[in-house]
């Protein structure tokens, strides 16, 4: 059986004290939330991929959309108890917006909370003097997709959402309903978001709280590239920690709050922040749409800045100071060994005809620590289903492709040297990212300035930008700024110059080569 979390008596103070505050309805909802946060098990939720939606963050993505006269037609897929509907309703009638119409659909697959949706549109709803609500117990892709197929599909004017959360197989009907909106895209999140956009009125609204992983990555580059072809980005809102936006459901997921707006022109992008759900330390800044969404960048990846780097003397702020990877001749990939797969080859100590099995254990202050005594085995054996999957002995730079969210800094390199180790191949596992030259070991010099660059604060904060959770890809290597290749091996000639190496030493080592760089040509 799932455990359920149980709450601290500070915890209840805290959330009935945020109840006080509320409206009649509201309390009930929040009330009603917090229950089947406690009752509901987490097979349950994951089986849906349902994690309700706080009062307090759907009071606030409420309050994004402009205020209007016209006719509403609002869409809540995944609606849950209502939560956003009612919020949205709530607001449109205490600044009594007189629209002559308001219509909200809801869809919610998850039998358990449709009495409680039922009741709480109905309540929500009884001020306004034309209003009509229609609840849908359904597969919300599959009845939309059929009906968008035919033409004979709803139109609306806002969308509110909270999506479910689940991965979605390529051969998944799920995949299939979704790509007749035009979409190829991996998890229902974005799958609903598709869908939505693709049912919105020409300059309609959508607001959405989602993971924040669909910013980078090669996997939601469809869905990137969907919402940008499709809208314009209005807004972004950011949680400072990964567990606030759900904290009762105990999601590590970290979420961000986006409003698109449908068929408009892209201009600039309000960036909203706070620490937590409450929105007591809200801050918003505007930046260049450009700064979002570099329009260079084939992969359309989202940055998001915080509201305090506008101002800020970023390091990236000249970015022809810049190239990318491919053209420093240096090229990443991920490790070739998957350990389940090679077992009767893995030796657990080096031996005749092994070569160093690399993992992520095997490297410790930015060197290679191999062979070391640890779970991990140190060897692989040479034979004919192996000896292709090797990489001959060289300089090559490593990052972990997996970090823990106590860590403080999500890209950490180590080299490997050849001088270090007396052998004619290395192995790589699977969780790590290698760079090489065409599978070959690196120059050292730029071996010794890759390590440099990719331990710079500077190059971490970038990849925070448009990376919310701890993976670190290599396509997401890829897609990072580098020095020229000059710069590099300068970078690498003073590095070498160093036993002990350091975050500090790292960043003015790179600091220095690149306002040097910065002097001449200002000179």
């Amino acid at each position: 059986m799932a455990k359920r979390r149980s709450f601290s008596v500070i915890e209840k103070i805290k959330k009935y004290a945020i109840l006080e505050c509320m409206g009649v309805v509201s309390e009930i909802i929040e009330k009603e939330r917090l229950s089947h946060a406690v009752k509901t098990t987490e097979s349950h939720k994951k089986d849906f991929g349902q994690y309700l939606t706080p009062y307090n963050i759907a009071k606030y993505m409420s309050s994004l959309f402009p205020k209007t006269k016209e006719d509403l037609n609002i869409l809540d897929p995944g609606a849950g108890i209502g939560t956003l509907s009612c919020a949205l309703l709530e607001r449109i009638k205490s600044e009594k917006w007189n629209n002559s119409k308001v219509n909200v659909t809801t869809y919610e697959f998850d039998k358990t909370v449709l009495k409680s949706l039922k009741e709480n549109l109905e309540t929500e709803g009884k001020d306004f003097s034309n209003y009509s609500y229609q609840i849908f117990g359904e597969d919300f892709l599959e009845k939309t997709s059929f009906e968008y197929s035919f033409g004979t599909n709803e139109q609306f004017t806002h969308v509110i959402m909270n999506p479910p959360y689940k991965k979605i197989l390529t051969k998944s009907a799920a995949r299939e309903y979704t790509r007749v909106f035009g979409l190829e895209t991996v998890n229902l999140y974005s799958a609903f978001v598709g869908a939505s956009i693709a049912q919105l009125k020409e300059k309609g609204y959508l607001v959405a709280i989602v993971p924040r992983s669909f910013c980078n990555g090669s996997y939601y580059k469809p869905f990137r590239e969907f919402i940008l072809k499709n809208c314009s980005i209005k807004h972004i809102h950011l949680f400072e920690s990964r567990n606030k936006a759900f904290k009762d459901e105990s999601v590590l997921q970290e979420n961000i709050i986006i409003m698109l707006q449908k068929e408009t022109e892209q201009s600039n992008v309000d960036i909203s922040y706070s620490s937590d759900a409450v929105f007591s330390d809200l801050q918003t800044e505007t930046f260049e749409f450009g700064s979002i969404v570099n329009p260079s960048d084939k992969e359309k990846y989202l940055n998001i800045p915080l509201p305090s780097q506008k101002n800020k003397s970023v390091y990236f702020e000249n970015g022809h100071d810049f190239i990318s990877l491919k053209e420093t001749g240096t090229n990443v990939s991920t490790g070739t060994i998957v350990d389940f797969r090679t077992k009767d080859y893995i030796r657990k100590e080096p031996e005749e005809n092994t070569v160093p099995l690399l993992y992520p254990v095997h490297f410790r202050h930015f060197r290679t620590d191999w062979p070391k005594e640890s779970k991990k085995p140190n060897a692989i054996l040479i034979a004919d289903k192996t000896a292709p999957m090797f990489a001959p002995a060289g300089f090559y730079v490593v990052v972990k492709r997996f970090s823990t969210k106590e860590e403080q800094k999500r890209i950490v390199a180590s080299l490997i040297s050849a001088e270090d180790i007396n052998t004619p191949a290395f192995a790589f596992e699977n969780h790590l990212n290698v760079f090489h030259e065409n599978k070959k070991g690196l120059p050292k010099d730029i071996a010794y300035g890759l390590t440099v660059w990719l331990n710079t604060t500077f190059l971490d904060e970038q990849f925070r930008l448009f990376s919310g959770h701890t993976q670190v890809n290599a396509t997401d290597l890829r897609n990072l700024p580098y020095p020229t290749k000059p710069q590099l091996v300068e970078m690498g000639k003073q590095l070498e110059k160093y036993k002990v190496w350091n975050q500090q030493l790292f960043d003015f080592i790179a600091m220095e080569s690149i306002n040097e760089k910065r002097r001449a040509v200002n000179f």
